[in-house]
């Protein structure tokens, strides 16, 4: 979820197509871009970049153009929402997530049967999809997600990973660094060169400050708590009293195959421990916020980000809703970098998905798009 309520300054994208042979390709067009709000609304014209903008996104001429379907895809569930067009007003259509370890293909082929079963006129025309994906590599073949997707009127797939997605969603065209912390957690940076990405290794050797990381903590709590070796804490109670026998925790957990999900719920009984004075959980917490912070600056720096740039900060995901932990990250990046701006989110993943077109060749995420027609 994304913190506080969403105002959707999203412009309405469209593509200009060209017919091409089929590869994978990076590409120049026109488009309409996602932007603050105080930029110029489409159409107007090419509209001169601010020092925190991104240049490669220009304001363009909307025009009718094939059909867009913006896939959001994740672990747990996937969302494809028709983009206004010819198809009238957008519906979402939610879907099976995908599993990472698992080719990208034939799973995305199942989520279209079910958008064709729900709305069978989209095989009927030659449409672009535009896919965040968790799990896609930076170096993703598209050609064979086209192939699986053809039958249901597909014509296009442009293709990125879902961190790619949730930049676009959250800020658009302004140049800075966005932190998602849900279950894992991982940073994306855009400067005017280059793109860094800062963790989102998974729970086994990554995901420092992650909704995992802070449920793994709370059970190391516990059992510090029971065996002496820690202080006392409520989460003795909150989250111990869900084991029959706290010391066959590890081989319950072990057992259960959704154990990452299962520890990763643990997160919600840390953080409103912490905001209740516990004092354990509240070091928790504040060292969770020091981990996502210090991968958000770190971000930046990789970026050559300065404060000069007046880098724009977005902080997604259900663990920056603890209000503890998003104020001692707002805290720790305003002391390392004044510059920054935390700002609200323009949007969300799908919003994200649907401006995938917009990106011109010459920016830095332009590397991270994959196309096929």
């Amino acid at each position: 979820m994304i913190l506080g309520a969403i105002p959707v300054a999203v412009a309405t994208m469209f593509l200009i197509t060209a017919g091409r042979q089929l590869h994978s390709y990076h590409r120049t067009r026109t488009h309409c871009s996602i932007g603050p709000r105080d930029r110029p609304g489409c159409p107007g014209g090419r509209a001169t970049p601010s020092r925190h903008t991104l240049s490669y996104m220009s304001n363009a001429v909307c025009s009718d153009s094939s059909p867009i379907l913006a896939v959001d895809a994740g672990q747990s569930s996937t969302r494809v929402r028709c983009e206004p067009g010819p198809w009238g007003a957008g519906w979402i259509v939610t879907s099976s997530g995908v599993r990472t370890a698992l080719p990208l293909a034939q799973q995305f082929a199942t989520v279209m049967r079910d958008v064709a079963t729900a709305h069978p006129e989209i095989t009927r025309s030659d449409c672009t999809v535009a896919i965040g994906s968790s799990g896609a590599r930076d170096d993703e073949d598209p050609i064979a997600v086209l192939h699986a997707l053809k039958p249901f009127g597909v014509s296009r797939v442009l293709l990125a990973h879902d961190s790619v997605t949730s930049y676009l969603g959250a800020l658009g065209n302004q140049l800075g660094v966005v932190t998602a912390s849900g279950t894992g957690v991982i940073t994306l940076a855009v400067g005017r060169h280059s793109v860094a990405r800062v963790d989102g290794w998974g729970y086994v050797i990554g995901d420092a400050g992650s909704a995992f990381w802070l449920g793994r903590h709370g059970l190391d709590a516990v059992m510090r708590a029971h065996d002496g070796r820690g202080e006392p804490t409520v989460l003795s109670e909150t989250i111990g009293s869900d084991f029959d026998d706290i010391e066959a925790a590890y081989l319950d957990l072990h057992a259960d195959p959704l154990m990452v999900s299962r520890i990763a719920a643990y997160s919600a009984k840390v953080t409103a421990a912490a905001e209740e004075g516990d004092h354990v959980s509240h070091d928790i917490c504040v060292r969770a916020a020091h981990e996502l912070a210090h991968s958000t600056v770190t971000g930046l720096r990789q970026t050559e980000l300065t404060d000069a740039d007046s880098p724009a900060v977005g902080l997604l995901g259900g663990v920056m809703k603890s209000q503890l932990i998003h104020a001692a990250i707002t805290r720790e990046i305003s002391a390392a970098m004044p510059g920054a701006r935390i700002v609200e989110p323009l949007g969300e993943g799908l919003d994200g998905a649907a401006a995938l077109p917009t990106v011109g060749a010459d920016s830095p995420l332009s590397q991270r798009i994959h196309v096929a027609q």
